[in-house]
């Protein structure tokens, strides 16, 4: 379950980046640098997504038997491919390592193929070669084939770029060699783009420059992520052969940011553009990418990438270092003429400071006084708000209890004249059926609580709210109509009000103590959280 959520980020991110790039080819360079520069801020998070896949294809792999699990060790392996060398030859180790591996000659051929290509992309070419050497052609399906043919390419390809960095007298020769196997690619490639692809490659060999962007241009609306970032890089190119270097500038950006938001670590536009940048006078943000693609060459393992950034990274590290020189002799310079007027400023002050001390001792009095005299009227006021309070809700108690035991003595003043009536007239069965009533007392009772309800409901406004919050919402208890408090609130009313004696409240509401501990218990039951502290927890709402 930890994986699904990284795959559902792969999956956006995979989608992500082709919508991104048909809306950025229309922004200005300087734009397209700032978002450059917000993908090397994540890159590392663009390559995690690389090894969450990975993770993810692994444990699929363990799962799986047949042809599927041949499959996914397969995408295994494209996906470290252009990202961790050592980690795409262990895959082509673990696709060895099955048993489908004996007894298929296709997956055999495809193994050896693999591997001369992660060996050309680390710059063993004569191993890689030799590898490829050991293929029977004849024995190859067609699909093989082609990737045998894209390998052979690839590797001499590889191979005249680092002739070009190291003795560039044989680039031609060997860009040539590269540039025979196209024919053989063609015979074998199914997918139109990557046949037109390979076309352009003819036409920017032969020097027709313009046609290769016009078919490029045209081609972009069907590319995947991967064609349409080497379609930027040949753009760029044939832009830069064209003499149009805002553009080639632009499609240089646009296949870096391709290259780093697709999380691989084996490119070279990064580098390339790295060196314009420098040329242009943009030397932090040149040397920023430069450093980057040093360590993604690194994390690769590919020695021509690392070959490469290490031809430029001597110059402009080292422009880099003349010019921090020049701004520390200058910040040198500026920090001495600020202290000398520091000391200038020094004496200003202490001159200033004898002046205005005097003065300053008068204003910190005269503050403290004035703040004293604030806090005290503070106080003042604080103590008078509560004493008026406090004597209004005294009146209101007060008054309240003398109205209810006026009203009292009334009812009884009131019963004992039609009892002396009954009497007079000698209705003993009639007096006598009015004393055993409890009808007087039952509403004498009824009065009471329903003025302690009041009275209660006065002090603590929002008791009944505040008392259902610590219970369980199916078991909140809510008054009915024409009720303020029911049974069990009147209960724990008397404990918000400090009395937590069962036999005490018993007596109080008048009914037995079992039905008091009943109540509580009760309710104690359906408290949200420790049963212990609920009561502790009423007393203080």
């Amino acid at each position: 379950m930890k994986t699904l959520p990284l795959l559902i980020t792969l999956f956006w991110a995979m989608l992500l980046p082709l919508h991104a790039q048909t809306d950025e080819e229309q922004l200005p360079v300087t734009t397209l640098l700032e978002r450059l520069d917000e993908a090397i801020a994540h890159k590392e998070d663009y390559q995690q997504l690389r090894f969450a896949r990975a993770d993810s294809l692994l444990n699929l792999a363990s799962k799986r038997q047949g042809s599927e699990r041949v499959q996914t060790l397969s995408e295994l392996y494209e996906i470290y491919l252009h990202f961790q060398t050592d980690s795409a030859l262990s895959a082509i180790d673990k696709l060895r390592s099955l048993p489908e591996f004996a007894t298929d000659r296709q997956l055999q051929t495809r193994c050896l193929i693999d591997q001369a290509r992660v060996y050309g992309m680390m710059g063993l070419y004569h191993t890689a070669f030799e590898m490829l050497g050991q293929i029977n052609l004849s024995q190859c399906d067609s699909v093989t084939l082609l990737r045998y043919y894209n390998v052979q390419h690839a590797v001499r390809d590889w191979r005249a770029d680092y002739a070009q960095h190291t003795v560039p007298s044989i680039w031609p020769k060997m860009h040539q060699e590269a540039r025979c196997w196209h024919d053989s690619i063609l015979l074998y490639e199914p997918e139109e783009v990557n046949r037109t692809i390979i076309r352009t490659n003819r036409y920017y060999d032969d020097g027709d420059y313009q046609r290769c962007i016009d078919s490029l241009l045209n081609l972009m609306e069907h590319c995947n992520p991967e064609q349409r970032t080497f379609a930027y890089s040949r753009l760029s190119e044939a832009y830069g052969k064209t003499d149009q270097p805002v553009l080639q500038l632009r499609y240089l950006i646009l296949t870096a940011i391709a290259d780093i938001r697709a999380g691989i670590t084996e490119y070279m536009a990064l580098p390339e553009l790295a060196a314009q940048l420098f040329h242009s006078g943009d030397i932090d943000r040149a040397y920023n990418y430069l450093f980057c693609a040093l360590e993604d060459a690194n994390l690769c393992k590919s020695n021509l990438r690392t070959l490469e950034v290490s031809s430029i990274y001597p110059i402009i590290d080292g422009s880099r270092h003349d010019r921090l020189e020049h701004e520390k002799r200058d910040t040198r310079l500026i920090i001495a003429s600020l202290v000398l007027i520091a000391l200038v400023m020094t004496l200003v002050i202490i001159t200033l400071f004898r002046l205005n001390r005097k003065l300053q001792a008068t204003r910190e009095l005269l503050a403290k006084a004035n703040n004293d005299l604030k806090n005290s009227n503070q106080q003042l006021q604080i103590a008078n708000k509560d004493l008026q309070m406090s004597d209004h809700l005294k009146g209101d108690y007060l008054m309240n209890y003398l109205d209810r035991a006026h009203n009292y003595l009334g009812s009884i003043e009131s019963a004992q004249r039609q009892m002396l009536k009954l009497v007079q007239s000698r209705q003993i069965d009639e007096l006598t059926k009015r004393l055993k009533s409890t009808d007087f007392i039952e509403e004498e009772q009824a009065k009471f609580y329903a003025d302690f309800d009041q009275l209660f409901l006065t002090l603590y406004p929002n008791f009944v709210e505040k008392f259902n919050a610590l219970l369980k919402p199916e078991a909140a208890i809510m008054p009915k109509r024409g009720e303020l408090l029911t049974t069990e609130l009147r209960i724990f009313a008397l404990i918000r009000m400090g009395e937590t004696d069962s036999t005490k409240i018993a007596k109080f509401l008048n009914y037995s103590l079992t039905t008091i501990y009943n109540y509580r218990s009760r309710v104690r039951n359906n408290a949200l959280g420790d049963k212990e502290t609920f009561e502790h927890k009423v007393m203080q709402l």
